[in-house]
């Protein structure tokens, strides 16, 4: 470790930080970036808005966010980053900012594994001011607080090695989506030429199970290993973890615990205002009052009748309620009366053959990619304090990308 050394972050990268209001949301237009989009050293636009073109000009007068730029929650979230994509016309939102890298000084993908990193980590909790409300990053004293680094011949390696393996994530994620979109036009192909025959309400196609909560004020029942599903966390159509986690203590006290090979979707949530959020299961599980569980009956499969349900979406949007107070409704008694196609059951096996290996496709590199961000998050603290040495650590990642 003796060629690394401390310096400064306004040594190594022009700070900004974004504006202090919030424009109007549009439905399409430039993104404005929110805080929620920074997820484990990534960018998920889907927590984020849009805005018009007019307001875009007033929000990037400050700075417009450029690809290889490290952006960073300086509020509420803190110690969450992820780099700027590039081909994404974008500003910034509230209480984000970024790093810029000075050319020459700091590789910008070694800048976010750094930032993520548990050495800087600690400066930030160290050096944050703790507020009556939220706790912030003082964006004045940033540019002094320290920061270790290498030489930039190891930064690039760095951010090459663990840069592969988020490479490799978002290649999986590409080729899920990719099958999903291919079962999908399966579906509809099948269900126009009449190789799917069977026209069926949702209601009854299927058992209907509602969810809950288990009491949040009860500690013992959110220690365990099994994955509480809610209209926020689900994000996936392969559902097989969630950030909060129930006992079976606490399944047995307000929620409902379903096998693999359940579907899931919300039914009330803000998401619901551009999007049917519906996935199928991996696991078991548990869900909150804010989706509904269906089980498929006389013997259709579960991918079968996920990708049928799902092909639906524009036509169970149509159903939303958007008149109350907040969040929009999806009623059961609205959405069980849509009609489906599915295979009778001399052609069920067929559209199982058909379609099931293409959902499968998608669980499976799901679950490859928890294997690799797990990889990553193990590799990216010793390769920063040198438990590690970068030649093994390049083998490693030579054998999983």
């Amino acid at each position: 470790m003796s060629e690394w050394m401390v310096t400064q972050i306004g040594d190594i990268a022009e700070i900004f930080d974004g504006p202090h209001a919030t424009p109007k949301k549009t439905d399409i237009g430039p993104w404005f970036l929110s805080i929620s989009s920074l997820k484990q050293g990534k960018l998920d636009l889907s927590e984020s808005a849009h805005l018009s073109t007019e307001d875009f000009q007033l929000w990037t007068r400050r700075v417009t966010p450029h690809e290889g730029d490290v952006l960073f929650s300086y509020e509420t979230r803190l110690g969450e980053a992820a780099m700027m994509p590039g081909g994404i016309q974008a500003c910034l939102g509230r209480r984000m900012g970024l790093l810029r890298p000075k050319a020459n000084k700091i590789d910008s993908r070694f800048l976010l594994y750094a930032y993520l990193g548990p050495e800087f980590q600690e400066v930030i909790r160290q050096r944050s001011v703790r507020g009556a409300t939220v706790d912030r990053i003082p964006l004045a004293n940033l540019p002094i607080w320290p920061i270790r680094i290498p030489s930039i011949a190891k930064q690039r390696t760095i951010g090459r090695l663990l840069g592969a393996i988020d490479d490799k994530i978002a290649v999986n994620e590409k080729a899920a989506d990719a099958a999903l979109q291919l079962a999908m036009a399966e579906y509809e192909m099948s269900a126009i030429n009449g190789r799917f025959n069977r026209e069926i309400s949702m209601a009854d196609c299927a058992e209907w199970f509602s969810g809950g909560t288990p009491k949040t004020s009860e500690e013992s029942y959110w220690r365990g290993d099994i994955p509480w599903v809610s209209a926020l966390s689900l994000k996936s159509p392969w559902i097989d973890d969630s950030d909060r986690k129930v006992t079976i203590l606490g399944a047995k006290n307000g929620t409902r615990l379903v096998p693999k090979g359940t579907i899931i979707f919300v039914v009330r949530g803000s998401s619901l205002d551009t999007e049917f959020r519906i996935g199928l299961t991996q696991r078991e599980v548990a869900f909150g009052q804010d989706c509904k569980a269906l089980r498929a009956k006389d013997g259709t499969d579960p991918a079968v009748l996920f990708v049928a349900i799902k092909s639906h979406t524009v036509e169970i949007l149509q159903l939303v309620d958007h008149t109350g107070h907040g969040a929009g409704r999806l009623a059961t008694d609205l959405i069980s009366k849509v009609t489906i196609m599915l295979p009778d059951e001399h052609l069920n096996s067929q559209a199982s053959m058909t379609l099931r290996p293409l959902v499968e496709i998608g669980a499976n590199r799901r679950a490859e990619n928890r294997t690799l961000l797990a990889l990553r998050d193990t590799l990216l603290p010793k390769l920063m304090s040198g438990e590690i040495r970068v030649q093994d650590a390049e083998k490693v990642v030579e054998e999983v990308t």
